[in-house]
Parts: C-alpha cells; structure tokens; sequence
C-alpha cells in the first residue's frame, strides 16, 4: 500500500501536559483507520498535528507529493451567504456556484478592505479560478444531491442560507463537503454526530467504499466495527496499532496486556532472585575476597534490568473509570402502562394511538429519525406534556429518574457538590469524594455547573441518578459526550441494575448490550422487536405494531402522573 502520511517520534506538550511521547505510525491509500482513547488523549489534536495547524515540539509528519486532504473538524466553516446546496456544490467544482461564489468576491474586493481582509479575498480567488478552470462543464448537481439525501438533510432546507441553519444542519453540510471532494486522505472528527440512524448507515456504506485513506474519530463503537479496518488506541502518550475493527481490538488489547503483565511479572521475579543472588555473594565476598567480582556483577545486572523495567510502560489491565453502581428498591411488577396515547403538532401526527406496557427488568431502547417523537415520547410518559388523547400510568412504588441528553434538568447556577449533598445528606467530604468516583476534581466539583463540559454534566446526571435510588431510569442518549471507557462502566452499571430501563440512543452498540426489546417509531407508528439494536436492523419493518383506537385523555394531575415529573435538580 502506497504511505499517504507517515508520522515519526511525535513529541507534543500543552499546558504542561504531555500528550504525545514519541509517537510514530503511518496512513496508508486504502486503510480506514479509527482512533479511540479517553477524552483529553490526543485524538483531535493528532488530527492538528496531521494537518500542520499545530507544530509538534520534535518529530516530523511528511505528506505523499500533490496529497490532496479533507479535514472535517468539530466546527463547520461554511460562508454564511451560501445555500446549503451551493456550498456543497462548490466544494465539488460545480461551474455555477463557483462562478457565483468568484462574482461575491469581485464585489467584495471593490469594498475598503484591510490588508488581511484583501489578501483572504484574493486567495479564495485565485484558489476558486483554479477550480473553475479545473471543472470545465461538470455538472455535480446530481452528486450534491445524493450526497445531502444520503445524509438526510431535508430536502426543504437545501436551499436555505448557511446563516439560518441549525449547529447540527451546518455540520452535516460540512461533511457532505468534504465526501463530495474525494480526497485521497479523509480526517474525519465525529462525522457522525447529529446523524440519524439512517444516515449513519448510508455513511458507513460510502465510506466503506470509496477510494483513498481514511482516519476517523468515533464514540460511536458500532460505527467504528462498521467502517474501521485498522485501529490507532492513543493511551499514556503513546500509539499503538491493532489491525481489524473495534471488537477485535478489545479481545486483542486484553490478550495484549495479560501477555505484558505476565512478562513484567517474571521480570520482577527474575530481579528478586538477581537481588537475592547479590546479596549473597556480597556476603560471601567479605569471607573470601574471590567473591567481590561476581557480586559486583551480580548488582550491575541487576541495575541493568531495574532500568530496562522502568523504561518499559507499566501494563495496566484495570485503569481507574467511573464508579457507578446503581442500587434501588424493586417496586411494583407493572412500571409502566400506557393506553390509547395519542399526540400531535398542529396536522401532524407525532404518536398514533398506541399501547404498551413495561414490566420489572425490562430493558427497552427506543430508535427512530430525528424528529420521529422520541422525546416526545419521553415528555408524555413524565407527564411534561399533555397528550391527544389516551393517558400514562406509572405504577405504585416506582421511582422514575431521569437522564436528559440536554442537562436541562441541572441547575446551571449551583455547584456539583450541592446538587450531590441535595440529592442525598452527606458531608462535604463523602460529597467529594463520591464526586471523585466519578472522575471530578476538587475544583470540579465546587464549579458551576453552568462551567462544566458536556461529559462533567453528563457524568454529573449519571451520579445524581445513582444517588436517588430510582427503579426506573428514563435515559434520553445517555452515552452522547461521555468517552468509550465511560460508556462502557455505564453499560456494566446498568446490566446490573435490576430496576426497568427505557432509553432512546443513537448508539447502537449501546443498545445491543443493554436492550431486550427494541420500539421503532416511524411516522407515528410504533412496531416493537423481540431483541436488540441488530435483530432490529435485521428485521426493520416486521415487527408487530402497538396501535388500537384512541380512549379519552386523563389529566396530568393524577397522582400517578405526577410522580414521574422530573424536577429541576437544586
């Protein structure tokens, strides 16, 4: 395979921090290529690297001659004045777009601008001629087309300007940009963010099949099994590579580490009877002097081998992850029954009337496109949202909590610490360290929560749970922003949990792990499968549906209704 950019001794430091350590490896045409490691590894900042926005302390990256490079960060830079269509149709050397995009420049260059201004204008223009002349009559209408269809973007908003759309719309733009470019080389950072279920799997098939290197950053560890061919794990400033896909990179990184952890066992035992051997000589050598060079040889080996295993990493089979272990009482048998609900937005028919139950143990995961009423499910069932028609019965002794993929539950001006010691009555000090356990800091957890990333709050939803004791967890994409190592806690957690789960996730490996039943909700209609994210997948369309006539609406004030309102977490 031809070498498209090859990487040596990467050495990279920020803010004190060490985050690469000598690192090498290479990209090679046709590789697909994910990189996996804990949030605060490196993963996007290789990817800066790579692209030469950052320079490395030492080390150097060397591209194959004429490389022709697609970088999709987590930030789109789309201009604003552009539809969605022709942006993406300029990106592809479309002649009419790029003949309007040349037309808004030689407007802008008769405007009083400064020096920097003038010179980007100039550079997008000469860069623009370039393309133009290079397009001759192509027309990449129908590619454009294909491309934004593929990734769901609604039709209607094709369109649009730049400037009027969502953060998620902006993105999926970005990134049909880049795949109606056909680099060589695709650095893709979270491409898979803000796509539905469909369009994932319309993006693995493409990326599967096109031409070219590939090197891709994921949560998404169904995504990755999809689509990857080569692993890059980024640990403790270091690189390793692992051919194959993200589950046999598990079984081989654990066969890995037990193989090091036995030779660092033997090379403990081996400089124990080193010590022992020297000890002895050293001793003999003060009887009888013949023995003093063979102790002093003793002790240089034996100093040899304490150097050789202190340069070599120590294996880790277990690291420190999240501490989470959900403990609750069991409630009643029926958790929850839902009977004729029916909802709408104006003429549009969001829940069809349908019903359903759920029993203790239950683990249910909820699947459909964004904008199907996944969480307007979740909103009638906690009684936040009033229905059609029909009405939502929680069971007697159930506790309800709730994960929400927006945090709208916490309150942003309280501390994690508050929100913990509230929750439950503890000190300050079992606060903390309860916090700990979850990977916050002391600074952490007297912050705001306001301050926090999107995985301290996701992490911070997660402990409050724990800490109320619910028997019925309502998890709104619990796996977004938090890392695969944390998901993967997250996943044993709740396989242990002997409460009822409903969860609505994008993940798809999340749901084959944790799900016994599947509910898809398509156009309002709701069908249920007997089994998790791949036995739906399999059987799409098939499975049975949970519809009948709509009954008369029950007020939210029931008793029942009110006990699965969630309330603002101060």
């Amino acid at each position: 395979m031809t070498v498209l950019v090859q990487a040596a001794e990467l050495i990279y430091a920020h803010g004190g921090n060490q985050i690469f350590d000598g690192v090498s490896f290479e990209v090679k045409d046709g590789e697909r290529l994910a990189l996996v490691g804990e949030n605060g590894a490196g993963k996007s900042t290789l990817f800066r690297l790579l692209m030469r926005e950052i320079a490395p302390q030492r080390g150097t990256v060397v591209w194959r001659n004429n490389l022709t490079v697609g970088y999709l960060t987590q930030e789109s830079n789309l201009d604003p004045n552009l539809t969605a269509r022709d942006a993406v149709a300029a990106a592809a050397g479309d002649p009419a777009a790029l003949d309007q995009r040349l037309r808004e420049l030689e407007a802008q260059m008769a405007d009083d601008l400064d020096d920097d201004a003038m010179t980007a204008v100039l550079d997008e223009y000469g860069a623009l001629l370039e393309r133009a002349d290079a397009a001759g009559s192509h027309d990449a209408g129908a590619n454009v087309a294909a491309i934004l269809a593929g990734l769901r973007f609604p039709e209607d908003r094709w369109d649009s300007p730049v400037r009027v759309l969502s953060g998620g719309e902006r993105r999926i733009v970005s990134l049909a940009r880049f795949l109606i470019q056909e680099p060589d080389l695709l650095l893709l950072d979270e491409p898979d963010n803000h796509l539905d279920e469909s369009a994932r799997a319309w993006l693995e098939e493409y990326l599967r099949a096109r031409r070219g290197g590939l090197a891709v950053i994921s949560h998404d560890r169904f995504f990755i099994d999809r689509v990857a061919n080569h692993i890059l794990e980024l640990e403790d400033g270091r690189i390793i590579s692992y051919p194959g896909n993200y589950t046999g990179f598990q079984q081989e990184k654990r066969a890995r580490l037990e193989r090091e952890e036995q030779l660092y066992e033997m090379h403990l035992r081996d400089m124990k009877k080193l010590k022992e051997s020297a000890e002895a000589l050293t001793q003999w050598a003060r009887q009888n002097p013949k023995f003093a060079a063979r102790a002093r040889n003793r002790w240089r080996m034996l100093e040899n081998e304490r150097e050789r295993l202190e340069a070599t990493p120590t294996p880790i089979l277990d690291r420190k992850r999240i501490d989470v272990e959900f403990s609750n009482e069991r409630g009643s048998s029926l958790v929850l029954e839902a009977r004729g609900l029916s909802h709408a937005y104006g003429e549009r028919q969001i829940i069809r009337p349908v019903s359903f139950e759920l029993r203790h143990g239950e683990r249910v995961g909820i699947v459909g496109a964004n904008g199907a009423g996944k969480s307007t499910l979740f909103r009638l069932i906690m009684g936040t949202e009033e229905p059609v028609a029909g009405r939502v019965r929680i069971g007697p002794s159930i506790k309800v909590g709730y994960y929400s993929q927006l945090a709208e539950t916490l309150d942003g001006d309280r501390t994690p610490l508050e929100l913990v010691r509230n929750t439950r009555p503890m000190s300050e000090q079992q606060g903390i360290g309860y916090l700990v356990g979850l990977l916050f800091t002391r600074e952490d957890a007297l912050n705001r929560v306001g301050n926090l990333s999107g995985g301290e709050r996701a992490r911070l939803q997660i402990a409050l749970m724990v800490l109320q004791g619910a028997n019925f967890l309502l998890l709104d994409e619990p796996t977004n922003n938090l890392d695969i190592p944390s998901i993967e806690v997250l996943e044993e957690a709740l396989l242990e949990f002997t409460g009822t789960i409903l969860t609505i996730s994008h993940d798809r490996y999340f749901l084959d792990r944790i799900c016994q039943r599947i509910i898809s909700i398509d156009d309002g209609w709701l069908r249920e499968y007997a089994g998790g994210f791949s036995f739906y997948d399999r059987n799409r369309g098939t499975g049975a549906l949970l519809h009948e006539q709509p009954v008369p609406a029950v007020a939210a004030a029931t008793p029942s209704r009110r006990q699965a309102k969630p309330g603002r977490l101060s």
